[in-house]
């Protein structure tokens, strides 16, 4: 939670706009603790700020020459006048930090009394407690990173799989950004030439004609439209899904619950009824970050209110669901109960909206004959052998809306980027109406257009972002960060 990210390229990126105001005061220096909760080998304090080094040196006994630029250095943290800690402080002078303003890292043993007495020593020194998000916001404000990087910066620490990761850290290293630039680039330049010709008419600059006007507006809306399409499956990266399993008592929804989580988490046992309750738990589908629900299993004859209330809640997590793994026990004849309870349950689903797949667990046993009555199986499987689970897991990823083919490149998980470049795609595409249903003035409502897609994009980028949608963002996360 304290990466830095080194001092700015080339060509650093488009940082935020300079009159919104941070959360706090950028003339503060703030504080925090950077590390999670609870006790640890280590954790860590971050300064940031105009004053870091001085309100640092107030309750650090460094001795010497005090603290040198970018070295580690051992010394005494004391509080209130009395030693607290031996901790390892790193100063790094901005503006060359990843807020883009003095910044020091103490690094003491990871107790929770420690920590809360370095940062109250913090602040008895003159450092202002840290709002959710600020030092990123900093780096926002300072050009360190623009507003997509930032955001990018709350979904790396809350990935929990590999393609959720890979899709955040392209954001933080500017993939989106590059994208979105792009495609401004090439829009103002049209937007350019249109104003040119407005503005000028008397001077001898070349007419942009109706026909290549509609060609660029038309396949800068392409583009857009193009990004936007990424969004399906950057939503279920960003967001997650949520996956029930149902079935009839013993059919082994718990088994399989356990077994796509690689471990013994719910309890198995012969007898029928042993979940009651709603069981959840996050799990990786083939890099699609999702929370498994076992249910209680279904029975027209509640043996008590117990068992009725486990229904109950099961029809909850129907309602809730992103997709429902129907489990039926290959390994004995369905009866009657069993295909209606089936036939229930896909009839609710189908109601809900909900997709679903018929599972038949305990392959690795004789197969029972199928009734005509009982629901197609899409998938068969052993929870207790691990048979046929990697294509379980492979059947469900196209069901929540996942395509496995557009999983390299910029992915927008975000739904306020979803939201700028629809809202872009729109006035690209009035301006591209107003070119052909308006001949000879239709210059000024293209530009019109092209201002407002212009504007949509530099949202998602903050150089056209609101105060409020700012307070928003930084507002998800976390003290420290």
């Amino acid at each position: 939670m304290t990466t830095s990210f080194g001092p700015p390229a080339a060509d650093p990126p488009a940082g935020g706009v300079s009159d919104t105001p941070p959360v706090g005061g950028k003339s503060d220096t703030i504080a925090a603790i950077a590390t999670p909760p609870g006790v640890g080998a280590l954790g860590i304090l971050r300064l940031s700020g105009p004053s870091a080094r001085e309100v640092a040196s107030r309750f650090l006994k460094v001795g010497g020459e005090g603290l040198s630029p970018k070295r580690a250095v051992v010394c005494r943290a004391d509080f209130d006048g009395s030693p607290l800690d031996r901790v390892v402080v790193v100063y790094h002078p901005g503006p060359a930090t990843s807020t883009g303003e003095e910044l020091i890292e103490i690094t003491a043993h990871g107790s929770a009394f420690i920590l809360g007495r370095l940062l109250a020593a913090a602040l008895a020194s003159g450092a202002r407690a840290a709002l959710p998000g600020e030092f990123t916001q900093r780096a926002f404000l300072n050009g360190r990173l623009d507003l997509s990087q930032a955001e990018a910066v709350c979904d790396l620490i809350r990935a929990r799989t590999g393609r959720s990761h890979r899709a955040a850290l392209e954001q933080l290293e500017g993939g989106l950004s590059r994208e979105v630039r792009g495609l401004s680039s090439s829009l103002t330049d049209l937007l350019v030439r249109v104003e040119a010709s407005l503005d000028h008419p008397e001077e001898d600059i070349p007419i942009v004609e109706p026909g290549a006007a509609l060609c660029e507006l038309e396949a800068g809306r392409s583009r857009v439209l193009t990004l936007a399409r990424t969004f399906k499956n950057g939503r279920l990266l960003a967001e997650g899904a949520r996956v029930a399993i149902v079935g009839r008592p013993n059919a082994g929804k718990s088994s399989l619950l356990n077994a796509l989580l690689g471990m013994e988490r719910a309890i198995v046992c012969a007898s029928p009824g042993t979940t009651r309750d709603t069981l959840e738990e996050p799990c990786d589908l083939g890099g699609i970050p999702a929370v498994l629900i076992d249910t209680a299993g279904l029975t027209d004859h509640p043996a008590d209110e117990a068992e009725s209330l486990g229904l109950e809640r099961t029809d909850r997590a129907l309602e809730r669901c992103d997709l429902a793994l129907l489990v039926v026990d290959g390994s004995r004849p369905s009866g009657p109960e069993d295909e209606a309870a089936s036939r229930r349950i896909l009839e609710r689903l189908a109601s809900l909206g909900r997709p679903a797949l018929t599972v038949r667990n305990k392959a690795d046993l004789p197969s029972a004959a199928e009734t005509p009555e009982a629901p197609a199986c899409d998938a068969a499987v052993s929870a207790r052998t691990g048979l046929g689970l990697r294509d379980l897991v492979a059947r469900i990823g196209p069901l929540l809306g996942d395509s496995p083919g557009e999983q390299d490149g910029v992915t927008v998980t975000s739904g306020r980027h979803h939201a700028a470049l629809l809202a872009c795609a729109s006035e690209l595409a009035a301006a591209g109406r107003s070119v052909t249903e308006r001949p000879g003035a239709w210059e000024e409502l293209a530009a019109s257009g092209l201002r407002a897609a212009l504007r949509e994009l530099g949202s998602i980028t903050g150089e056209d972002a609101p105060a409020s949608v700012l307070s928003a963002i930084f507002a998800r996360f976390c003290v420290g960060k």
